[in-house]
């Protein structure tokens, strides 16, 4: 039993015992809820972050139901990024204007985000960090799967291509394509088993040219969403998940590296919006994650020319700013 977003993963995690007690067939091949909420909640997973030496953006938190954004005080210049500590519990807030994530460009939009954001009820806490500045190329993906053992068994490298531009979707990729870091692995793989995490777990990290280094943003304590990128790269996660439980298999420690290219979007689409920044669209092994070749229909090929215009569309406003 697995979860692809994060309100999945905890609702599993809580239930555990409950779900275990149905059947002895059910296997949860997830970390414990304790650790769960330790990496999940932001504050918590920097602390970790400071005492493994991994880099991350500089952050501050904003605490809804005590902090007041008149009288606050943010030690870095602005633009900040500001985003929700817990996101399943900012998840259940609707109000107007809501966004996945808040680049702020001065103290008067702060103000004006939190009003918003305390007029849809949420009393939570959001972190604001320093903006780390960087086109979509300048952010990576790594995902790796931790057998029972909490040993790290494989790992993927994921460049992103294209973000998704929409507010509620904002940090979400419509294309990724292959890269490669061994050192950059390896100090994850580190980590994780340093943590002693067990699981599928995946890191968005940065590029910052101003510290010529890369940044932990978050780790995500589960397979991404739109997550055949790491199949297309050599990385099968649900081969590795039946070896170890099912077949108590433990094969040696790998980088996936096979060339790829996937995307939400067509390739005629991926192109046109690249070729508006003058970058290319690497052609190997691509690879439309939303449309397969037995799933030619007439509704369903006019949906996804619906959203390959959306998409566009929302692209180009990006780029001219």
């Amino acid at each position: 039993l697995l979860g692809n977003t994060d309100y999945y993963v905890r609702h599993i995690l809580r239930n555990r015992d409950r779900i275990l007690g149905i059947s002895d067939n059910f296997i949860i091949p997830m970390t414990s809820i304790e650790q769960f909420d330790t990496l999940f909640d932001k504050e918590s997973f920097y602390r970790l972050c400071d005492e493994h030496e991994l880099p991350y953006p500089k952050s501050i938190v904003f605490d809804f139901a005590k902090d007041n954004a008149n009288d606050y005080q943010i030690p870095f210049d602005f633009p900040v990024f500001m985003k929700p500590s817990d996101t399943v519990e900012y998840a259940r807030h609707d109000f107007a204007g809501k966004q996945k994530g808040y680049k702020i460009c001065d103290r008067s939009e702060f103000s004006q985000v939190v009003r918003a954001i305390s007029a849809g009820g949420f009393k939570g806490k959001f972190l604001l960090q320093e903006y780390i500045e960087g086109d979509d190329e300048s952010m990576l993906v790594l995902t790796a799967y931790a057998d029972q053992n909490s040993i790290v068994r494989a790992m993927a490298l994921g460049k992103i291509l294209m973000h998704d531009r929409t507010p509620e979707r904002i940090g979400n990729y419509n294309a990724i394509t292959h890269s490669y870091n061994e050192r950059l692995c390896f100090k994850l793989k580190s980590f994780i088993e340093k943590i002693k995490f067990t699981g599928i777990c995946h890191f968005d990290i940065q590029y910052d040219k101003k510290s010529n280094r890369f940044v932990i943003f978050e780790m995500n304590l589960r397979q991404g969403r739109g997550n055949l990128h790491t199949l297309a790269s050599g990385m099968n996660l649900m081969k590795l998940v039946v070896d170890d439980y099912i077949y108590n298999r433990a094969d040696g420690f790998f980088i996936a590296n096979r060339p790829f290219t996937v995307s939400v979007i067509s390739r005629a689409a991926l192109k046109y919006c690249l070729s508006k920044t003058g970058r290319q669209v690497p052609t190997e092994n691509f690879c439309r994650f939303t449309l397969a070749p037995y799933d030619l229909n007439p509704m369903r090929l006019y949906c996804q020319a619906r959203w390959d215009f959306r998409v566009i569309r929302e692209y180009l406003q990006y780029q001219k700013g």
